[in-house]
């Protein structure tokens, strides 16, 4: 079976590629709104806006998957794709193929892995944000700020409802403490009451440091000094330290996924060959799974799928994201050339890559990128060409396509991970807005769980291959 030539014509291309960045902008912006913005109304009104236009985004994406024919489970693309290679296979020539200097470029594939998990690293940090942040000053706070809020010590006339409260460390206590506001101009002191939290036992004489307006003091105060009301005087939703925190999270997320994708399609495009590069003729044989940790060669994880292939110099493993059941019967046996990047782990040492990137270039014109084990590729050293050395362009009967099913990825997105993406826009949303605190933990954690679910089919940084429709 076919995919739908509708997705894949330049009109519907480009909307799905202008959407999902727009997504991902909107990923990016409402976080960095929540955590440096100052001005709540506006910032509310703004990140609003931005999820606004990303609900706009999955609506279009949704409508343009149903003109697509609908949704289609990952394992019927992938194997309308492997059809297609079959169909290749047979129509391959007898003359053998040159070493192709150019192959198709396996940055899309590199660039969706890790805009999909920079985006789920984000999406993540930014519920978190949005759920442990203040949206809004209290408005006790705001009436003061409104009126030219200032911090001032006072002194306690009289001390109530005093309690020490039972936590780790240090118990503090806390108290009623009525103190005497100065007054403004010509005008006696007010008085006002104030919650305090102090380490020390509160008595009448003490001083109290509250933030209050000098110009109206009826307004009343708050108890508290610049490190504990600061941020919210002025319009921060939190801390500066837990804004950082989670920024430090956000960056370790992105250092995760990167690591991954190195690990996975590394980061060279491997498109055009150069001096440091060779290649050797073999042909597929079969799908192939490891048992046990490093059973691959360094670095290895069991469970790893690879691809086979049977070279003069020995058995390759071709390590690449692939599923059960595997290529079709009619790829066994062809010819192929096995390119990769030899100069990749030469220097040894803990540190060094465990992969190198390569390439099978079938006969057919298919071209499959993936990776190599750089212990194995060490072994093929000495095999092959030098496709540096090799003069004169290189001529093919068939143009070269690159084997990338999860170009098609809009089509294995289901209506529950559509539904997810709302939820979580929504949940967003209303985190915005000033609400009682176990509402506000139950929405940051339905927001929580929706992006997890949303992103559990599409993104994995085990080994393992991902099973269902993904980025």
């Amino acid at each position: 079976m076919r995919i739908d030539s509708a997705l894949m014509d330049t009109r519907a291309s480009r909307v799905r590629r202008v959407c999902a960045g727009a997504a991902f902008l909107v990923m990016a912006l409402v976080p960095a709104l929540w955590l440096f913005n100052k001005d709540p109304e506006p910032r509310r009104m703004a990140i609003l806006l931005a999820l606004g236009c990303a609900l706009a985004c999955v609506i279009l994406l949704f409508v343009q998957q149903r003109r697509a024919g609908g949704w289609r489970p990952f394992k019927e693309i992938v194997a309308a794709e492997f059809s297609e290679m079959g169909e290749g296979a047979l129509e391959a020539g007898p003359d053998l193929p040159d070493v192709p200097r150019l192959l198709p470029s396996r940055r899309g594939q590199q660039q969706r892995a890790i805009l999909w998990g920079v985006g789920v690293c984000t999406a993540i940090v930014g519920v978190v944000a949005l759920g442990v942040g203040e949206p809004q000053r209290s408005s006790l706070v705001q009436r003061l700020h409104d009126s030219g809020a200032e911090f001032a010590w006072v002194q306690a006339e009289k001390v109530s409802d005093v309690r020490q409260l039972s936590r780790t460390g240090r118990d503090p206590y806390v108290a009623t403490v009525v103190v005497q506001l100065p007054g403004a101009a010509s005008t006696s002191p007010v008085s006002a009451t104030v919650k305090t939290e102090t380490y020390e036992r509160p008595r009448p004489g003490d001083e109290v440091q509250v933030l209050y307006a000098p110009s109206q003091p009826n307004l009343g105060a708050v108890a508290g000094d610049e490190r504990r009301l600061g941020p919210e005087l002025r319009g921060e939703t939190m801390p500066a330290y837990m804004r950082w925190g989670l920024v430090v999270l956000w960056a370790l997320g992105v250092l995760a996924v990167l690591n991954d994708v190195h690990r996975r399609h590394g980061f060279r495009a491997f498109s055009r060959m150069n001096q440091t590069d060779r290649a050797i003729r073999g042909q597929y044989t079969r799908m192939g799974q490891y048992h046990h940790d490093e059973a691959g060669g360094r670095g290895e994880p069991a469970k790893g799928r690879y691809l086979e292939v049977h070279t003069g110099s020995g058995w390759v493993h071709f390590l690449t994201e692939i599923d059960e059941p595997g290529p079709p019967e009619a790829l066994r046996g062809q010819r192929l050339w096995l390119c990769w990047d030899a100069s990749r782990g030469t220097r040894g040492g803990r540190l060094s890559v465990k992969r190198t990137p390569a390439a099978l270039v079938f006969d057919s014109g298919w071209v499959m990128h993936g990776m190599l084990n750089v212990n194995k590729a060490m072994a093929l050293r000495t095999a092959g060409v030098s496709v540096g050395k090799m003069d004169g362009p290189a001529e093919r009967t068939h143009p070269l396509r690159v084997w990338d099913p999860r170009a098609k990825w809009l089509l294995s997105t289901s209506a529950t991970l559509f539904g997810c993406y709302v939820v979580t826009a929504a949940c967003a949303g209303l985190l915005t807005f000033d609400l009682a605190p176990g509402w506000r933990w139950a929405v940051a954690i339905t927001g929580l769980l929706s992006v997890l679910v949303g992103a559990n089919p599409h993104f994995n940084l085990a080994p393992d291959a991902v099973e269902s429709g993904g980025k």
